[in-house]
């Protein structure tokens, strides 16, 4: 076995230590078990797209209450150099409903308050956007989040927010990044007793006054995209019934006020997936993108014949729907129509009710459908893409701020990721379920439903599918794949791809963009460096490789589009026909099958 690794295991099962936690890594030496002591301390978690987020166990590489205390010293110490102001302003902290979530919350607690740093706790989980509103209406410096968002059950997370609302961006993320790793996991982590926090006055707990009035920032913006949709209808429509599910997590506790705020509508919640829990016992995975996690809810909107049904992830970030087919069956709507759908929605409720800006601006990233694009320039207002992430989404709202240069509309990401209006700086699945009230009254008024709305943005624009598959590929080997595969795609790109020609590669890591048919090269501004890589087959294929930022996997996503053709059926059917060819000879050259 490797001696470092060795070593770093050894440490664990000291007296530095708790004594569960020294047991698990003595049974894991004692039984030689090399390709798990291996994974677990052959590096630390580090903070990506998305923060820090693994799998609940001992060790460096794992979440425990070590790695988020070394995680919250490092932030201690780097916010102390570098604000001054950063012990009066103080740190909040929001949980969701994982196994650990509230002890590792309270874990991050304790050092910052012994490290002097004030700091405000929500008393019970609340959902992530929450947090980045109540970052800025409390004036803290920074804020965390104890979740894993999606993933499944054994995993939690870490995430740390700017003095502006939005997750850490570079350089600051990367500079934390350093902060953490000068800490020595076993002597320099500071801590006091939580209860001593509390009755020192150095830890808060957070009172309804902030809940209230994001609530109430919530309600100001669906009345002002309301309006112009009530004036196109000529009222507000018939009632309709919604179920929702917040699939055990944090949505329960903001979702159902939110959509009663708005009216018009009867709300169920799926009576099980309403209690929070960690275990998820309902579903596979908790992630709204999945039709599994969907399935229960869709059974009981059958029987109440129900119009929508939607449901959050557990911190309540983002948002999946499906909506009724008028046969009694349900049709998932994916990210993208979603994203485009209330792009659309919005824009055109500005344009006649007479509230849109001075200069409205609608942000999506590199990865998401291009369909958007159209839509924005018909409805007179411009669009921005960003890299993969909604902390560019906050930073580049940060700039509006700041250098006057745009108003922000709404923005989203093809992760079921949505945003809305300025006061939140994240992705936020409270917002996007009041879009998704105020999108099936719309529909229904104005088109007949979602799926013939969806169908007229078709038949104007031309019709846009969009595909994603990632790969699995865990531990050292899988790091070292994937860093091969990215290398080798690079070094040796395709140049032709289910029988058209490769037309120009975008490479956001090196900066730069070659066109494959004149020989021309460019340069990439206005992004951070990122590895990611794009391929375009002529103007209606778009394919882009990454590697997740947070989960040990690749990501590849097609996006294809073309006329309508005889039905949106057949249609559908050729894409995802060339996809199939495209995708199948991409993945035989990555050694990926």
């Amino acid at each position: 076995m490797d001696e470092e690794i060795l070593k770093k295991a050894r440490l664990w099962t000291t007296d530095q230590f708790d004594r569960e936690t020294a047991q698990e890594i003595s049974t894991l030496i004692e039984n030689k078990d090399e390709k798990e002591l291996v994974d677990r301390f052959y590096k630390d978690l580090e903070f990506g797209t998305g923060g820090m987020r693994g799998i609940m166990a001992a060790g460096t590489n794992r979440m425990n209450v070590y790695t988020v205390g070394r995680a919250t010293q490092g932030l201690c110490n780097y916010l102390l150099d570098h604000y001054p102001d950063a012990a009066e302003r103080g740190i909040c902290i929001a949980h969701d409903s994982r196994i650990n979530s509230r002890k590792f919350t309270e874990e991050a607690a304790r050092v910052i308050a012994a490290n002097g740093i004030k700091v405000f706790i929500f008393k019970e989980l609340r959902p992530t956007p929450l947090l980045s509103f109540t970052v800025r209406h409390l004036g803290c410096i920074s804020g965390i989040v104890l979740t894993a968002s999606h993933n499944p059950k054994e995993y939690n997370g870490y995430k740390v927010y700017s003095p502006y609302g939005h997750q850490v961006v570079p350089p600051e993320d990367s500079r934390i990044v350093e902060s953490v790793n000068r800490v020595d996991i076993a002597k320099d982590v500071k801590r006091i007793e939580f209860s001593r926090g509390l009755e020192d006055g150095i830890i808060n707990e957070i009172d309804g006054e902030v809940e209230n009035a994001y609530l109430a920032l919530v309600k100001d913006f669906s009345a002002r995209v309301k309006k112009g949709i009530e004036e196109e209808l000529g009222g507000i429509g018939e009632v309709v019934t919604v179920v929702y599910t917040p699939l055990h997590g944090t949505g329960i506790t903001l979702v159902p006020k939110a959509l009663e705020e708005i009216g018009g509508v009867k709300l169920l919640t799926e009576p099980e997936q309403s209690k929070p829990d960690g275990n998820f016992p309902t579903t596979v995975s908790p992630n709204p993108e999945e039709h599994e996690a969907l399935e229960r809810a869709i059974e009981y909107a059958k029987k109440e014949g129900a119009d929508l049904v939607m449901a959050t992830d557990p911190d309540c970030d983002r948002l999946g729907c499906a909506v009724s087919d008028g046969k009694g069956g349900y049709t998932l709507i994916t990210g993208n129509q979603l994203g485009a759908l209330f792009t659309h929605m919005i824009l055109s409720s500005y344009n006649r009710s007479g509230l849109m800006p001075k200069d409205p601006v609608i942000i999506s990233t590199i990865v998401s459908t291009d369909l958007v694009k159209l839509i924005v320039k018909d409805l007179g207002a411009r669009e921005i893409d960003v890299l993969t992430g909604f902390k560019y989404f906050g930073e580049k709202m940060q700039e509006f701020d700041e250098q006057g240069t745009g108003d922000f509309i709404y923005g989203f990401e093809e992760s079921y990721g949505y945003l809305a209006d300025s006061f939140v700086r994240d992705k936020d699945g409270v917002i996007a379920a009041v879009l998704s009230l105020l999108l099936i009254r719309y529909a229904k008024g104005r088109f007949g439903g979602v799926l013939q709305y969806l169908h007229s943005l078709y038949e104007k624009y031309g019709m846009y599918a969009d595909f994603q598959r990632s790969f699995f590929l865990k531990g050292i080997e899988g790091a070292g794949r994937i860093q091969r595969i990215m290398a080798d795609l690079r070094a040796d790109p395709p140049l032709e791809l289910g029988g058209g020609k490769v037309t120009q590669i975008k490479d956001y890591q090196l900066q730069v963009t070659k066109d494959l048919v004149s020989g021309k090269t460019g340069t990439i501004t206005g992004m951070t460096e990122s590895n990611v890589i794009q391929l375009f087959i002529g103007t209606d294929v778009k394919i882009s490789i990454r590697p997740s930022g947070t989960e040990p996997k690749i990501k590849f996503y097609f996006g294809l589009n073309t006329s309508l053709g005889k039905s949106e059926e057949e249609t559908n059917d050729m894409l995802e026909a060339r996809y199939k060819k495209v995708s199948e000879e991409l993945f035989n050259k990555c050694g990926l099958v």
